[in-house]
């Protein structure tokens, strides 16, 4: 196992293995049990971080080019969406380090931009949002690169963004007119695609619909997703799914109004995650999701795109 310092980071780096498909990877120095997988700018591979000890981390990847990972239910497993090219394809990791594995590129589909891919509850299923012309629909793919289907889209409706409820049966996805602007929520029945409208009114606060992602809290209660606002930033929000006009302005910054903050996860039960460039870093922080127009709640330095678990 190779043990390497990367200047300018913050923290232990050890590479736990990964590569390109087909590569035999190796072990890592960490036994990953429950916190997160995230990016770096700097190199755009997938490392993770033990919450118990986040200044270590571990390089799941070494080639670049990968963007949203997502943990397995049981924390044992990463899908994430890499370039290949000009392309975009699926694949998949140990959380512990060892081969990257392809799952399944764009062009078999039809298909373009690959993005927010997630795990079933029992790790079967892959959902994933992906382009086709100028909409977006939500696939299903087996973790092997078998049986994709198409669960939504090729409609009226654009989809991006899919969640599963806890039992699996249930997708919660973004909805739209188009795949630039989602201002709906629907679910999606995963065994017939049937869709269950849950709101089309995103509150007045969200100018522009939902930004990179929304996720369904764990008790399938909430949801959590980011939105550009009025001044041109991104915020993250919750909203009661049972009550869609109740919705939250989770995060604000009064002294840096410029500040983004993106791709939102629940941590455990009670708290929401975003990445944040507030003070011009990329960090991690988590916030009581009943918490209002707040900041602070820092977690993890040099990290984007976050995803926590096991949940």
């Amino acid at each position: 196992m190779a043990v390497t310092m990367m200047t300018g980071l913050t923290g232990c780096d050890l590479l736990g293995g990964g590569g390109g498909g087909g590569g035999t990877g190796g072990g890592s120095a960490v036994t990953f049990t429950k916190g997160y997988a995230f990016v770096r700018k700097d190199d755009r591979n997938v490392y993770v971080a033990n919450e118990a000890d986040v200044n270590t981390v571990v390089r799941l990847t070494t080639e670049g080019g990968a963007r949203q990972p997502s943990l397995s239910k049981d924390g044992k497993r990463v899908v994430f969406v890499r370039t290949v090219g000009t392309d975009t394809e699926l694949a998949t990791v140990p959380s512990s380090g060892g081969t990257v594995s392809a799952v399944l590129a764009a062009t078999t589909i039809s298909g373009r931009n690959l993005r927010g891919p997630v795990f079933s509850p029992d790790g079967a299923r892959i959902a994933f949002a992906y382009d086709e012309g100028s909409s977006s629909s939500i696939g299903l793919v087996n973790p092997d690169g078998t049986g994709f289907a198409r669960l939504a889209g090729g409609s009226a409706l654009a989809y991006g963004s899919p969640s599963f409820s806890a039992d699996g049966t249930t997708v919660l996805a973004a909805a739209g007119n188009s795949n630039t602007l989602y201002t709906q929520l629907e679910k999606l029945d995963v065994a017939t695609g049937a869709p269950t409208p849950v709101t089309n009114t995103l509150g007045l606060e969200v100018v522009n619909g939902i930004g990179n992602r929304v996720v369904m809290s764990p008790d399938g209660t909430r949801a959590t997703f980011d939105a550009r606002i009025s001044s041109g930033s991104t915020r993250v929000f919750v909203i009661d799914l049972s009550n869609p006009s109740a919705i939250n302005r989770l995060t604000d910054y009064p002294s840096d109004e410029g500040a983004n903050d993106s791709f939102p996860m629940w941590v455990g039960a009670t708290k929401v995650g975003f990445s944040s460039d507030t003070g011009g870093n990329d960090q991690v922080y988590a916030l009581d999701a009943t918490a209002t127009n707040t900041s602070g709640g820092l977690q993890l330095p040099s990290a984007l795109e976050p995803w926590y678990g096991p949940n």
